[in-house]
């Protein structure tokens, strides 16, 4: 079916600003109200009190170590729910990097079944460590930068990256118990290793690779319950949003989606996208993913204190309980919206983006491939030089739509599918890949 719009005589009647029709689901709301900060507290009092969780402290201590914490965030996520499947995910590592021995090292997962393939995926890391300078001998070091290998160095990582854990263990919690049925399959992950490498997040997107996993997204956060900057500025009202480029990656439209789910589930707490993968010279387990080509993004705080990063002055002192639950219900908010709505409608054909200058030359002719459960679709578009979506429009069960005297060369579009409850996809957007340097016919001078 084709929908044809009249954007010169019309706009009054179609155009909305984004956000403007958007809908607040009363269930999404309670689950955001459950949101607890005594509860974040209460784990991450637990996980600080091993005194390290780096990824090879072995002890057989029970006080001590990541084997008690990784099993204490194993028991206590099973207690969750009935309905949430709890597992170790566990690989036997070589000697690499900054893993001097060969280990067996383990994810904690938690999945949450839903009525599709679909994952979604929730996830920090509960490895920590604390560098010390390899040049004092008194503290076991040889010279040289830093030494990362003392496993037995007090690392209580309650902001790197305790707070990203517990964050996943509470959303894991209030939407185990919300009585939702979701289409996707939520799977929350707390990852080992990231301090070395980015290594259990690393065999895990492997993995997702080499089984073909369907991911719709990975909402990874890294250091994210800090809101006193170590400059002296405090900010406990907004947190970043890290995407990878280009600018209509799948992950950049995850981040754009998140914005939107936050914007109108969490007024007044705003949602900063970054343009970057992740902080200048720095990464994070979502980049394991990313690299693998499923969409993920990175949350964190948005004024770091880096002097209490990567060592033992990494307490709970310096985590804010209140800003660190508004965090988690900007997660929770996007993860239940991202995995109550259909997938994202295909907008690839056989011969790339199904998108032309329709019969006339001078319109936007877009088709796309349906999504199951869909009833709606919202047709998104932009100034190919403007970051965020400008335009929108709710149309019907249909797979096509015309724009008159929309120039396909000077907006970008896209689509998102929606379901009968209102709740919306990210957006597929229709991008041109890069041509090969061998499609790029050379002319000389014009006369």
């Amino acid at each position: 079916m084709r929908l044809l719009l009249c954007t010169t005589l019309c706009a009054a009647a179609f155009f909305t600003t984004p956000a403007a029709g958007q809908i607040v689901d009363p269930r999404i709301e309670e689950i955001l109200q459950d949101v607890s900060a005594d509860r974040l507290h209460e784990y991450l009092t637990t996980l600080t009190g091993y005194e390290t969780r780096h990824s090879l402290s072995f002890s057989d201590r029970p006080d001590f170590g990541v084997l008690p914490a990784r099993q204490y965030i194993f028991e206590t996520m099973r207690g969750f729910s009935d309905r949430l499947q709890v597992s170790f995910d566990c690989y036997e590592v070589e000697p690499q990097g900054r893993i001097p021995e060969r280990a067996e090292l383990c994810n904690v997962v938690a999945t949450l079944p839903g009525r599709s393939e679909r994952r979604v995926f929730v996830s920090g890391h509960y490895d920590t460590v604390a560098r010390v300078e390899a040049s004092d001998p008194a503290a076991g070091g040889s010279g040289g930068g830093f030494d990362w290998s003392r496993f037995d160095n007090p690392a209580p990582g309650a902001n790197d990256d305790g707070s990203g854990t517990v964050l996943t263990m509470e959303v894991a919690r209030v939407l185990s118990q919300s009585g939702i049925e979701f289409d996707a399959t939520l799977v929350f992950v707390a990852f080992v290793a990231e301090e070395e490498g980015l290594v259990g997040a690393s065999l895990m997107a492997a993995k997702a690779e080499r089984e073909g996993w369907v991911i719709d997204a990975m909402f990874n956060n890294d250091i994210i319950g800090n809101s006193l900057g170590g400059n002296g500025i405090l900010d406990s009202r907004t947190l970043r949003v890290f995407s990878e480029d280009p600018m209509d990656s799948p992950s950049r439209q995850l981040a754009r989606f998140i914005r939107r789910q936050g914007t109108a589930y969490m007024p007044g707490h705003e949602i900063r996208l970054i343009a970057r993968e992740d902080r200048f010279g720095r990464g994070g387990d979502h980049t394991a993913f990313n690299r693998r080509g499923f969409p993920g993004v990175r949350f964190s705080e948005s004024r770091e204190n880096y002097s209490r990063q990567h060592t033992a002055a990494d307490t709970l002192g310096g985590v804010d309980f209140d800003y660190l639950a508004r965090n988690t219900r900007v997660n929770a908010a996007g993860v239940a919206t991202i995995a109550a709505a259909p997938a994202a409608p295909k907008v690839d054909g056989p011969r790339g983006p199904m998108l032309s200058r329709g019969e006339t030359g001078y319109h936007a002719d877009m088709s796309w491939q349906r999504s199951l459960g869909a009833t709606a679709y919202r047709v998104v578009w932009r100034e190919a030089w403007t970051p965020d979506w400008q335009h929108e429009v709710i149309v019907g069960n249909v797979d096509r739509m015309v724009l008159e005297n929309i120039s396909i060369d000077d907006y970008v579009f896209g689509v998102a599918a929606v379901g009968p409850d209102g709740h919306e996809s990210v957006v597929s957007a229709y991008v041109r890949p890069p041509r090969a340097r061998s499609d790029i016919r050379e002319v000389g001078p014009g006369r």
